[in-house]
């Protein structure tokens, strides 16, 4: 079978491998199609915080179930989630299910780029494979993982309806945090972003206002446009430095700062802590999600409440997937998914 692995910097392959396997407790998904995220970006370019397996936002039917296994069968369409924590140790007792030592010790095997692969059993006991009812396609079902960890974020800031809010970055995390905040929250949102067609993409899908930073001045613009206070929040949905600094100048005393954009390893950034100091800022990470926001996501996307399918820009077959990588990178897509056609 086909499957996408990384072997080093910018040195992702289609290569040939065999169809992985499974014990009594496992169960193995044929892949029908699966979404390429930012994340996939880092590890391709190999500046990756997390293992180098790419592929997690998948949509798939499940080809073969351990015996084992009663709650899942043959030919059940699911969607599998890549990480589960442990759920007895410290930090998941505490809540904090992301920062659990094994959270990002299981993965899909070869990978979730791949034509089949295999789910862990520590995935299957977890209650991180959902299955999937006929109100999902499965071009929106690629969107469950994403729009799941912008659930998660927003969870965490807790917007109120009708702020003002500032995205930074306008790549489809930051145009998913765009519809979650036009649909659920009624907030207004400026996006900053320097892709001229990612910019006229979310005007198109409900921006207010839209910052080029190589053209103006962002902080003075969302100044202005947020009554000359600040935004209330500002979520940075990119890794760029540059969009931190600028995230933090342009809020109001008192105002939230979500990094959503994973950061490359070993970033750093000179703080005025006395400016954070006096003005209450309030920094707040947000990395990936569990399965509670997952059940989220599905809800909504159920219930056509997010239509975030409208973000596909291009598809590309598995045997494509290094081009798809490739134009993502470039920052030519929009929303690229892989299609898994045999």
């Amino acid at each position: 079978m086909k499957a996408v692995l990384i072997f080093g910097k910018l040195d992702a392959r289609v290569v040939d491998v065999d169809i992985p396997k499974i014990s009594a407790d496992e169960i193995r998904v044929k892949l029908l199609e699966c979404g390429i995220c930012g994340t996939d970006i880092e590890k391709y370019e190999g500046d990756f915080l997390t293992p180098p397996i790419l592929g997690h936002e998948t949509v798939g039917i499940i080809d073969e179930v351990g015996e084992d296994i009663k709650e899942f069968k043959k030919g059940q369409r699911v969607f599998v989630h890549h990480h589960v924590p442990c759920r007895v140790c410290y930090y998941c007792l505490k809540g904090d299910f992301t920062l659990c030592e094994q959270f990002i010790k299981f993965n899909l095997d070869p990978s979730g780029l791949a034509e089949y692969f295999r789910v862990p059993s520590e995935i299957v006991r977890k209650k991180g494979v959902f299955a999937l009812s006929d109100k999902i396609s499965d071009d929106r079902a690629t969107f469950i993982e994403p729009l799941a960890c912008c659930i998660r974020a927003l969870n965490k800031i807790k917007p109120e309806i009708g702020e003002n809010v500032a995205i930074f970055g306008g790549g489809p995390a930051g145009l998913l945090h765009l519809l979650l905040l036009n649909k659920v929250y009624g907030a207004r949102v400026a996006v900053v972003e320097i892709n001229e067609k990612r910019l006229e993409f979310a005007q198109k899908v409900g921006a207010e206002i839209l910052i080029n930073p190589l053209k103006h001045d962002t902080v003075e613009e969302l100044k202005k446009w947020s009554y000359g206070r600040g935004v209330d929040v500002a979520i940075v949905a990119t890794g760029n430095v540059e969009a931190v600094k600028q995230a933090l100048k342009s809020l109001r005393r008192g105002g939230k700062l979500c990094l959503f954009g994973s950061p490359k390893k070993g970033t750093e950034i000179i703080l005025d802590l006395s400016y954070v100091f006096i003005n209450e800022i309030k920094i707040i990470p947000s990395y990936s999600t569990t399965e509670f926001e997952i059940m989220q996501s599905i809800s909504l996307l159920e219930r056509s409440i997010i239509e975030p399918e409208i973000l596909i820009s291009h598809k590309f077959k598995l045997e494509e997937a290094v081009e798809a990588l490739e134009k993502t990178r470039k920052g030519e897509t929009i929303k690229a998914v892989i299609v898994n056609t045999k």
